[in-house]
Order: structure tokens, then C-alpha cells, then sequence
């Protein structure tokens, strides 16, 4: 894999303290071990506190892996484009999302970094065991496994030139950039957009 020329490679800046500013980063192979605990972790529990049989973990598991990609979309299409005047609301759209847009090349802000990415994966567990008290462990591990191929689909289509046979994924994400950014919300897969209309 080639990697992208340097040339457009500016960084956003979220935080004038520069220790804040440190949490709005990430080293995505770092990362990426330390999100690879957390699914060890989630799988370890299950094995040890939930009682389903091999073929429900795997149909849990694999469930939560796809409905990763309906909840991808919809935050991306409603929560990471959501339009405001509201100045508050404003900056924090800018914190979440909108600096990715004006700084597309930026690698440190491609993936998730580790602190907020921890809260995270804390929120969702307890969410999910509010909904699913008995497969909260499995179903969120499949959900942070499907974040992740998510997350690395994302890393590699900003930060590589396009692999053989998947150049479609960096396409559409470019035509979202580059084009049309009420259009193309699906990262990791095109389907949804095809479903609700919004491919481009």
C-alpha cells in the first residue's frame, strides 16, 4: 500500500491547552491495541458471565456487527452532520466531526483516541446491558469489532491510495468529502445509503 503524499497532510487544532489538545489525538496502531483489550476483554467477560450456547454468541455477535453499520450511518447522516446556528452547538458539532472535514489529510484524527474512545466503549456497555442484560458482553463486542472495521476502512481510505478491489470504498467517502457531503454517509459499506436514498 502507498501512503497519501504529505502535501495535504495540515493538522486542525481543537484546543488552545496543550494537554487537551494531546486527548484529541491518536497513533492509530496504538489505538488500535488498545481497542483489541477492550474486545479480549468484553469476550472474556462474556465467556465468564453470560450463558449462551457457541451458535447464539456467534448469531449475537455477528448481529452486532452488522447493526454497526445501520448505527454508523445514522450517526454520521444525523448526529456528525446535524446543521446549527447555535454557537455552543456549533463548536461542538466542530469538535466531533467538523474539524475532520476541514482537515480531511490530518492521520492523528482519523481513529478514535484511547480516553475518549475508553468513555465510549464504558457508555455503550452500560447502555446495551440496560437493553440486553444477558448478551450486553457479546453484543458489544461484535459492536466495537464492527467500529473498528469501521475505523481502519476510515484510517486507510484518507491516509493510503486504494487497494485493488476495494477502490469503490474510497470513491464513495470522496465523492462525501470532496462533492457532496449531504451524500455518501456509509464508511464501511455503501448499502445504507442505497437504502435511504443517499447515494450519490
Amino acid at each position: 500500500m502507498k501512503k497519501v503524499s504529505s502535501i495535504e497532510e495540515k493538522k486542525g487544532k481543537l484546543f488552545k491547552n496543550s494537554f487537551l489538545e494531546s486527548l484529541t489525538k491518536a497513533n492509530a496502531w496504538l489505538a488500535a491495541l488498545v481497542y483489541f483489550l477492550y474486545w479480549l476483554l468484553l469476550l472474556c467477560f462474556h465467556y465468564n458471565f453470560e450463558s449462551h450456547s457457541f451458535v447464539e454468541g456467534i448469531s449475537i455477535y455477528l448481529f452486532a456487527v452488522l447493526f454497526w453499520t445501520l448505527f454508523e450511518y445514522l450517526a454520521h447522516r444525523f448526529l456528525f452532520h446535524f446543521v446549527t446556528e447555535q454557537p455552543i452547538l456549533k463548536r461542538a458539532h466542530f469538535l466531533i466531526h467538523g474539524v475532520h472535514h476541514e482537515f480531511p489529510k490530518d492521520i492523528e484524527r482519523l481513529v478514535m483516541p484511547p480516553i475518549p474512545g475508553t468513555l465510549l466503549t464504558l457508555f455503550l456497555l452500560g447502555f446495551f446491558y440496560l437493553i440486553i442484560p444477558s448478551s450486553a458482553f457479546i453484543f458489544t463486542a461484535g459492536f466495537v469489532n464492527g467500529w473498528a472495521i469501521y475505523v481502519y476502512i476510515h484510517y486507510m481510505v484518507h491516509a493510503y491510495k486504494p487497494i485493488k478491489g476495494l477502490k469503490f470504498l474510497w470513491t464513495h467517502h470522496a465523492k462525501h468529502h470532496y462533492q457532496d457531503g449531504s451524500k455518501a454517509y456509509g464508511v464501511s459499506s455503501p448499502i445504507w445509503d442505497q437504502i435511504f436514498g443517499t447515494m450519490p
